[in-house]
């Protein structure tokens, strides 16, 4: 029984987590798209940019199979979004 409870409360830590992760990044996405509006750029020039510059970040710090690995990780999640 005790460990149904640790499964709860750790899907429950999971769920939480997700809505805060969820949270921060729909308010970035919104400061970009602000300042993109702003600044008269491409939301999607600048987006592109900083994924690029995110992957760059990933690729010094982590290596870059790592950075490999998220940009593929974040290319199938997109595929999978345009086949729905």
């Amino acid at each position: 029984m005790a460990i149904s409870n640790v499964v709860t409360l750790n899907e429950y830590r999971q769920e939480s987590e997700q809505v805060i992760i969820d949270d921060i990044s729909a308010q970035a996405f919104l400061f970009l798209q602000e300042q993109a509006q702003e600044n008269k750029l491409s939301m999607r020039k600048l987006l592109m940019e900083h994924l690029l510059g995110l992957a760059c970040v990933v690729k010094a710090v982590e290596g870059p199979e790592e950075a490999r690995n998220w940009l593929n990780k974040i290319s199938s999640e997109i595929t999978r979004e345009l086949e729905k």
